[in-house]
């Protein structure tokens, strides 16, 4: 909390579902139950929060519940990838209905994208009664954390420099919040335990989105660490012996991408002989048990893990959460675990948790509901 304004960190806890009471504020921020309770009725007075009619059970005198005030707009989350798009209403995605997957191309560049996803988000809420106000979106590529600036992408073509939020505003009159889709993911994966009320909601650990790519994010005190640009946790371009001869998009050799992403997985098996078009096919026939299929990725399960090692032994963090589309595959969980184990000391593997993704694709749009939502309501209250 500390250099945080107490207002938005309230308002960001209870649009997310994190905390919906003045007892549970002062648990998850730490705060003097005065401090919380003055924020909150600083809040209250000038319309950021209402409290609801229904109460909450505490153990002892029950407790108004808080809540965020609601408008007639509805907020878009999006992911991109390099083929497919992942858009879904923030309401719909609290109602648990599977985000929708519609086809792009990153290489159009960022109007035609852009024009693509708002499009298909503009539809679903017109079908709802709602008007899209707000966008979400996750970018695979490294964004500026003041600037919201997409940073020399190495898998984007054509969006270096581009102000993804100034773009989407003169365009469409929207409100925009534009991440990183891992730190986005790390951030979604914390939100929907805490929605979905799982045993384990961790404060202090690494998330890897091993998929096309591989990214990953560090949470901090269950903040995300962004880093001096804005570009902390790029886990794609960390060198590795084993792909020493590899050329990466980046302009370097040798990056883990090259070797241990699903783009690099597929690339070796279709030079082996098999035809897999897409991370669904390669899917597939991991699930079917084919050994080969199954074999390289438990490798690249390794290779991710020998990098992650040495963060997680610098770090000591209270887990490893993967996600991402090999996520999916037991044998990659298997081979990040087992060279963890290989490469650090056993006091700091003792207590770690080495934990699948519990919310899967939609991580990166559960990352972006809270600070999208909490952008709408700044605006709404001003």
């Amino acid at each position: 909390m500390a250099g945080r304004n107490i207002e938005d960190e309230i308002i960001e806890l209870v649009a997310s579902g994190e905390a919906d009471t003045r007892a549970r504020l002062v648990a998850v921020t730490g705060l003097a139950q005065s401090t919380v309770s003055s924020a909150v009725v600083r809040l209250l007075a000038e319309g950021s929060l209402k409290e609801s009619d229904s109460s909450v059970a505490t153990g002892g005198r029950r407790a108004r519940r808080l809540e965020i005030p609601t408008t007639e707009g509805a907020i878009g989350l999006v992911e991109l990838g390099a083929h497919h798009a992942l858009c879904v209403l923030a309401d719909d995605l609290r109602r648990g209905i599977e985000p929708e997957s519609i086809s792009i191309d990153i290489f159009d560049g960022p109007e035609t994208v852009l024009d693509a996803v708002i499009g298909a988000l503009e539809e679903r809420a017109v079908a709802t009664g709602a008007e899209l106000v707000a966008l979400g979106i996750a970018v695979p590529a490294p964004v500026g954390a003041e600037s919201g600036m997409i940073v020399r992408p190495a898998r984007m073509p054509g969006w270096d420099g581009c102000r993804i939020a100034d773009l989407v505003r003169e365009r469409f009159g929207l409100l925009v919040h534009v991440e990183n889709d891992a730190r986005a993911g790390a951030m979604g994966e914390r939100a929907y335990r805490v929605h979905s009320c799982a045993p384990a909601v961790f404060s202090e650990y690494l998330y890897i989105k091993a998929g096309s790519a591989i990214g990953g994010a560090f949470v901090h005190e269950g903040s995300v660490m962004v880093g001096a640009q804005g570009i902390a946790g790029d886990l794609s371009h960390v060198p590795v012996p084993a792909g020493a001869s590899r050329p990466c998009g980046c302009g370097n050799l040798g990056c883990l991408a090259t070797i241990a992403s699903a783009e690099a997985i597929r690339g070796d098996l279709n030079a082996a002989g098999f035809s897999l078009a897409s991370n669904a096919e390669l899917l597939e026939a991991a699930s079917k048990g084919d050994p080969e299929v199954v074999t390289l990725i438990r490798a690249a399960g390794v290779l991710v893990g020998e990098s992650a090692a040495h963060l997680v032994s610098f770090l000591n963090p209270e887990a490893v959460v993967i996600g991402g589309a090999l996520s999916a595959v037991d044998a990659f969980t298997a081979g990040v675990r087992q060279a963890l184990h290989q490469g650090c000391l056993p006091a700091i593997m003792e207590d770690l948790v080495v934990d699948k993704s519990r919310v899967g694709r939609a991580a990166a749009l559960w990352g972006l509901l809270q600070p999208t939502s909490s952008l709408v309501t700044k605006e709404f209250v001003k």
